[in-house]
């Protein structure tokens, strides 16, 4: 399996971590095979407005329970994740300490390229889509992400084997909400079309 990659180098304002890349830096992402493989790291702390950005590609939306991100895997103070459930009828939700939050919409379902970037300001929560916001979330202030200790990428759903099956190309996580225009800029700022880069 790839590996995990802290860029520090030159980062966005507010940046704390920044992108996933195959071993050989070939920019081809981390590739899941739905069976295993999720990455564990100590999660950063983030405040009460922070944005998480992923270039993410499902492969398979047959067992659509996935976790893209989850703070607090192990259950210890807090727990914040962004991902999939049963109960968000498989939506792209957040789940927010005490509920499941859904956005109502799938996105990855049609298993093509997505540019996701979820920002969240206190109890508002924003989903976007290849820069555009395709909905908004009300969720708990108590999900205290900060008092988290462990954190997973592709994390699998806890109580039963279902892990993400596709490639993440990009995962960037901010502490502080990104505004609509910087959303669109982060979509944009590939140097090739992102269709090209990501295709």
């Amino acid at each position: 399996m790839s590996n995990f990659t802290l860029i520090k180098k030159n980062p966005t304002p507010g940046e704390i971590t920044s992108s996933l890349t195959g071993s050989t830096g070939d920019g081809a992402g981390l590739h899941f095979d739905g069976t295993a493989g999720a990455l564990n790291f100590t999660p950063p702390d983030l405040g009460t407005k922070f944005s998480f950005e992923f270039v993410i590609k499902s492969d398979s939306y047959d067992d659509p329970v996935i976790k893209i991100i989850d703070f607090g895997v192990s259950g210890n103070a807090g727990r914040f994740a962004f991902g999939t459930a049963s109960a968000t009828s498989y939506n792209l939700g957040i789940y927010d300490n005490s509920n499941w939050v859904s956005f109502g919409v799938k996105v990855l379902d049609d298993l093509k390229v997505h540019h996701l970037t979820l920002t969240v300001d206190g109890t508002a929560a924003v989903l976007y889509d290849n820069g555009n916001q395709v909905a908004t979330a009300t969720i708990s202030a108590g999900h205290n992400i900060d008092a988290t200790n462990d954190a997973a990428i592709a994390a699998f759903y806890a109580g039963s084997a279902n892990f993400f099956e596709g490639t993440i190309y990009r995962a960037r996580f901010y502490n502080r909400s990104l505004s609509s225009s910087e959303v669109q800029t982060a979509y944009e700022r590939a140097d090739v079309d992102f269709a090209d880069q990501y295709g």
